[in-house]
């Protein structure tokens, strides 16, 4: 986070500029965000968006360092919670509550719009490889040590390939080009895949 955002009243107001900046991403995309727009719908104005975000690239930066951390949050809530289960079942409740995540509109519409601007801005495919090697680092230690017969290396690789499909899952989802195919399915084949990875030698 900017480090003009350092006070309480600084961290609520550049939170109140990251929410902002997450609702207008997620509903009109890269191109109708605007630090401007920020400023409007918060009547601030431009210079206080600026003070703690310079430009729009700085913005969407700090903004999937918002979701990504809020999304950790939760995750470590639920470790926490579930501290006297099996890793199984823990790894099992973390495997839905992704689902959940990705569904929420907020969150899916930022990681989708974020996908698609890797392909053609520099910034966005750094962002991007970013949140991959984040989550892989998560998804390891969640899983590794679950079938005794999968070797450190094997696991890591495993975790790659579970943050791999969750991402392909995303831009399915944001395509939604084959009818034959409903978000239950999708999500019910992600799941059992994850599971496979997880636990099968």
């Amino acid at each position: 986070m900017n480090t003009h955002a350092t006070t309480d009243k600084g961290q609520i107001r550049s939170q109140e500029i990251l929410g902002t900046a997450q609702a207008i991403l997620a509903s009109e995309g890269y191109a109708g965000l605007s630090m401007r727009g920020v400023a409007s719908q918060l009547g601030i104005s431009l210079s206080t968006v600026q003070h703690y975000y310079t430009n729009k690239e700085a913005l969407v930066e700090a903004l999937l360092t918002y979701v990504m951390d809020n999304y950790q949050t939760a995750v470590a809530q639920v470790m926490n919670a579930m501290s006297d289960k099996s890793q199984l079942e823990r790894f099992k409740t973390i495997v839905d509550l992704i689902l959940i995540e990705i569904r929420r509109p907020d969150t899916f519409g930022v990681l989708a719009e974020i996908y698609a601007l890797s392909n053609r801005l520099p910034f966005a495919a750094r962002l991007v490889e970013e949140v991959y090697a984040r989550e892989r680092k998560e998804i390891f230690k969640l899983i590794y040590g679950l079938e005794p017969k999968i070797s450190k290396v094997e696991y890591k690789l495993r975790a790659a390939m579970i943050v791999v499909q969750i991402h392909g899952l995303v831009s399915q989802l944001a395509q939604d080009n084959d009818p034959s195919l409903s978000r239950k399915q999708l999500e019910q084949a992600a799941r059992q895949s994850f599971m496979m990875l997880a636990t099968k030698a």
